[in-house]
């Protein structure tokens, strides 16, 4: 059963997580709820306010290797140590990466340029004066996130079985070409609407008649 939809005009999925499992922990009257999404959604942010609603999130993580190369691959950021202590990073080499500033994705490391210039592993490393590492700003939830899909992998296996049938159903069966026939954020959203009472009620009766069906087998 479908408990909770939404149409919305912006075409960021990672954004959705958080406000979709929400509302559907809400719908269902819970004060935890366990969800699963696709890599589509993947967002930091969105995890940490899961987290923070008792909602527990399963979603395979997406994120650059941060590999700072052009046409080559260069160590990515699992290569890097951080210490936790120092706020630092430490490089293959043994060198350390000191924070420089904050950006809009996250915290700046920066090696020095006197250890790059001398380095040997520089050529696997960038090609650019020194090394930079970012850091999310919500990089331990990015963490907690990994730990939760590495210890249960099943996890996205019961996604497929379940999100997959819904969603195939209602592009195949309510839509037939897939595509909204009315206009207008409000028209797409009522036909939406229409079609997931409809696909609701269907699998409503589907369930209730094969349940009176096995207590007359009975």
């Amino acid at each position: 059963m479908i408990v909770h939809h939404e149409v919305t005009q912006d075409s960021d999925d990672p954004k959705q997580l958080e406000p979709m499992a929400k509302a559907a922990k809400e719908q269902l009257s819970q004060d935890e709820l366990t969800v699963t999404a696709d890599a589509g959604y993947s967002n930091g942010k969105q995890f940490q306010a899961c987290e923070d609603e008792n909602i527990t999130a399963y979603v395979p993580v997406a994120r650059s290797l941060n590999s700072c190369g052009k046409e080559q691959a260069f160590f990515d950021r699992t290569a890097f140590a951080y210490d936790t202590s120092q706020d630092r990073y430490k490089c293959p080499a043994g060198k350390w990466l000191i924070f420089k500033q904050i950006s809009k994705k996250g915290r700046i490391y920066q090696a020095a340029v006197s250890d790059c210039s001398s380095c040997p592993l520089k050529a696997q490393c960038t090609d650019a004066q020194r090394r930079y590492i970012s850091r999310h700003l919500h990089e331990k939830a990015f963490e907690r996130m990994e730990q939760r899909m590495q210890a249960h992998p099943e996890m996205m296996v019961s996604r497929r079985s379940i999100v997959e049938h819904p969603f195939g159903n209602l592009k195949q069966w309510l839509f037939g070409n897939a595509r909204f026939l009315l206009r207008q954020l409000e028209g797409t959203r009522a036909e939406m609407a229409l079609a997931v009472n409809a696909y609701n009620l269907k699998r409503a009766i589907n369930v209730l008649v094969a349940r009176q069906l096995m207590a007359l087998m009975g």
